[in-house]
């Protein structure tokens, strides 16, 4: 499974396949938080970052 993050409106997103889940993490904060936060939602997973 493929895990995309992206920051849109000011927050973080996950993009899983053609699912957009709003994350709690504000866009000014570190990406790593979001990481996290992603490797715990879906372990296993590839997590990459889109601008």
């Amino acid at each position: 499974m493929n895990v995309m993050i992206g920051r849109l409106n000011g927050l973080w997103h996950l993009i899983v396949g053609s699912c957009q889940i709003r994350t709690p993490f504000l866009a000014s904060q570190d990406r790593q938080l979001v990481i996290q936060y992603a490797r715990r939602v879906y372990p296993g997973a590839r997590i990459f970052e889109r601008d």
